[in-house]
């Protein structure tokens, strides 16, 4: 095998595993709106609320109330 295909098998395996690391999240709220979070999401018992960065990049807060169900994916 050479240099370079071992190179490139390299890359496809730590490429392949990178992918794998990532968990992301499926939120669904009592509305029916469904969420996918990048990481999971942060509980803030002060507020009663969970915070997450959706697949969007955007900052999204719902209320312990409005969620269903959160999943891993």
């Amino acid at each position: 095998m050479s240099a370079l295909s071992r190179l490139l098998a390299a890359c496809i395996l730590v490429i392949g595993l990178a992918a794998c690391m990532t968990t992301s999240y499926k939120i669904t709220t009592t509305s029916g709106q469904i969420y996918i979070a990048q990481d999971h999401p942060v509980y803030d018992v002060s507020t009663d609320t969970y915070a997450f960065t959706d697949e969007n990049g955007q900052q999204v807060t719902l209320g312990k109330q409005e969620i269903r169900l959160i999943k891993e994916q």
